[in-house]
């Protein structure tokens, strides 16, 4: 096809979307519903959009560039879905992708609001941790179900295996670029604990930062709350990239907590007073050089836990949580010129835990600690420009596990290594197979296969057809493996079954339908029925669901979001519904440029469809609680940019109509209900210079 000149762009694109209107794509009805509320949006703002173009085009395109090119332009790239990048249309993944512009306009403030809008995701809170939901399933204990990464490196610690996601997470989320999020089983690559997916965290790097390179941030919120940032970053001519910042962050909490388990008069009638501070420091940085980069990041958060979990006395400040979490990773990544791409790397990673527990008038103490290390090798290589094969291997060495109470020490160690190989071939033109599969060796246990397939048909221009199947295994952790009533617990493991349909519709809008089968056997979960609080094996669980999704993006900064999920998680025993999972999850993000380009209006919205819950009785034991009802939160952000030149202005109000809505507690809990905040705000100022 004949280049297209950039100054013609702007009248081609308009006879494309004018000849392709949306309505001419075939997709499901609710799709069309979902549209409509993009639609809205649209409505409302497109005659001030058009007012706010510029003379010149904002187009940065190269001065020649086919209309096809530049729809695959448009495209996001993912690097976590097969450990190289590609789009997201080409991974053998159903895959969501979050900028940090969106964060921005949404006024994210951690990785757990993130993660929330994306299609079936939801989190929870206990006032302690957040948790992430994925399809239907969200235990509360840990996250280790899902495998976080920042930049490609390992986050689940070696103790619970879980992964933070809340102020608890190891990187301010100023600092982020962008997140992928990855669905479905992901041990044919990286092994334990990517049971339901892999989030991958990019991080902002020193040669993006603009003028000087500095910038600070201060911001402040509900409950005297303030966060204060500062950071640096440049690249020198000499090819040498720095990147360091470092956060301090302090909120008094919610002053007075209601919880009517405890509503006597000798525990302060349920009220827990000035119990749920949180504060924490932080600090990440990056020194890259061609092809090396060494990158470090370190967190220590302390967080009042009101809720008096696990029997603790109520209305105790002594109940808090210390987390430390640190590493430093060391890279090298360079591409041969008979397109041979080589990555290594080596870290080290360290994480404390101590909790105060107050019991009858007197503080029992646990302290829990660990260090571990490991190394990774892989290799990608290019074939006739049609097929991509790549091998890796990895080892790793948790050194030190530890656990100190006043009762008892318990020492661990374990080793772990594991070998992959993954090929993508292009059978004909429109026809990719994508396969592959891991080999690990995980301590004491069994070995463990996981194999991945995935066929992706693109039959026309902007259709996308994935037939997905793989499996995954999470591996008994620290704390199951200290339960000296049951050495017999073995490690669990999902298959699942996935069909999706991604759709481009004009030159604005994509679609995907996405419809899901989790199997999940020998589910490890904590028992404490007639007084037996052990871990053990559950049979099995059956998931299954469908989301729809639709994504829109215009000139000048107008963006849209909306989805919708459906799911069914059941014990394969009892039929049950498992705690904390909805049937149903609606989102709509819509951001609207307000003023050229300048300031922008972020609006969200979450529903929720009401999900089970369990708590502790006075035995220890966990009954069945009050169902969590349904709820629907609004969330606003107003968003300037260099309005003067280099700052940002943000203000945002979460739960805008004040919303009362509880979520299920988590397990060691008195209460069945843990309630969540009101209406909140948050002004926020950003400089660079």
């Amino acid at each position: 096809m004949r280049p297209v000149k950039r100054k013609t762009l702007r009248s081609l694109l308009r006879r494309r979307l004018i000849q392709q209107p949306a309505q001419s794509f075939p997709i499901f009805s609710t799709v069309h519903r979902l549209a409509a509320l993009l639609a809205l949006a649209v409505s409302l703002a497109s005659s001030r959009a058009e007012d706010a173009k510029p003379a010149a085009t904002m187009v940065k395109d190269p001065t020649e560039i086919s209309f096809e090119e530049l729809v695959k332009l448009e495209i996001p790239t993912v690097e976590g879905a097969s450990k190289y990048k590609q789009k997201i249309t080409e991974a053998p993944s159903s895959v969501t992708i979050i900028t940090s512009d969106e964060v921005k306009k949404y006024g994210h403030r951690t990785l757990a609001d993130i993660l929330a809008t994306a299609p079936g995701l939801y989190t929870s809170y206990d006032r302690n941790y957040s948790f992430l939901g994925v399809r239907g399933f969200n235990l509360g204990d840990n996250n280790n179900r899902v495998l976080l990464l920042v930049d490609g490196h390992r986050i689940n610690n070696s103790l619970s295996d879980g992964a933070y996601i809340g102020t608890e997470f190891i990187l301010d989320a100023d600092l982020i670029d962008r997140v992928e999020i990855i669905r479905g089983p992901g041990s044919s690559l990286y092994g334990n604990n990517a049971f339901f997916g892999v989030v991958n965290v990019i991080t902002r790097k020193g040669k993006d930062m603009t003028g000087l390179g500095g910038e600070v941030s201060g911001e402040a919120a509900s409950y005297d709350t303030f966060k204060g940032r500062v950071t640096y970053g440049h690249e020198f001519t000499n090819g040498l990239e720095l990147f360091l910042s470092g956060t301090i962050y302090d909120s008094a909490g919610r002053t007075r907590l209601f919880y009517k388990e405890f509503n006597a008069t000798n525990s302060n009638n349920g009220i827990a007073q000035n119990a749920d501070r949180d504060e924490y420091k932080s600090f990440f940085g990056r020194v890259a050089f061609h092809d090396f980069s060494v990158e470090g990041a370190f967190i220590t958060r302390e967080k009042g836990n009101p809720t008096a979990q696990f029997l603790a006395d109520f209305n105790d400040p002594r109940l808090r949580t210390t987390d430390e979490r640190s590493y430093v990773n060391a890279k090298y990544a360079h591409s041969f010129a008979n397109a041979l791409d080589v990555n290594a790397q080596v870290y080290y990673d360290r994480q404390n835990l101590d909790i105060g527990t107050p019991f009858g008038g007197a503080l029992f103490p646990d302290s829990r600690s660990a260090e571990w290390w490991g190394a990774e090798l892989q290799v990608t290589k290019r074939l006739w420009d049609r097929h991509t094969v790549m091998a890796g291997g990895e080892y790793r060495d948790d050194f030190r596990q530890r656990e100190t109470t006043a009762f008892q020490e318990i020492r661990r160690s374990r080793q772990s290594h594991g070998i992959y190989l993954q090929g993508d071939f292009t059978l004909v033109t429109n026809l990719v197979l994508s396969a592959g599969g891991r080999y690990d060796q995980y301590g004491s246990f069994d070995p463990a296969f996981n194999p991945r397939l995935a066929l992706i048909y693109n039959p026309w221009k902007e259709t996308v057809f994935k037939a997905l199947y793989g499996s995954a295994f999470r591996a008994p952790n620290f704390f199951e493996l200290s339960d000296l009533r049951n050495q017999n617990i073995k490690p669990e493991t999902i298959t699942t079954y996935e069909l999706v349909w991604e759709q481009g519709i004009g030159s604005h809008l994509r679609s995907s339908v996405a419809g899901f089968y989790n199997q999940i056997d020998d589910l490890i979960i904590f028992n404490s029925a007639m007084g037996h609080q052990r871990f053990e094996n559950l049979n099995g669980v059956d998931a299954h669901g469908i989301e729809l999704a639709l994504d829109g993006s215009w000139a000048h900064g107008l963006r849209g979001r909306a989805s919708y999920t459906f799911q069914e998680t059941e014990n394969r025993t009892t039929k049950k519904t498992l705690t904390d999972s909805p049937k149903h999850l609606a989102k709509l993000n819509v951001s609207v440029p307000v003023w050229k380009e300048k300031i922008f209006a972020g609006v969200e919205f979450q529903l929720a469809s009401r999900r089970t819950t369990r708590r502790l009785d006075l035995t220890g034991t966990e009954q069945p609680g009050l169902n969590a009802a349904a709820y629907g939160v609004v969330n606003l952000t107003l968003f300037s940019q260099n309005l003067v030149k280099g700052l940002d202005f943000s203000a945002s109000v979460d739960n805008l109509l004040d919303r009362r809505y509880a979520d299920p507690s988590t397990p060691g809990h008195r209460q069945d209900l843990i309630e969540q905040d009101g209406r909140t705000f948050r002004v926020k100022l950003s400089y660079r210079f």
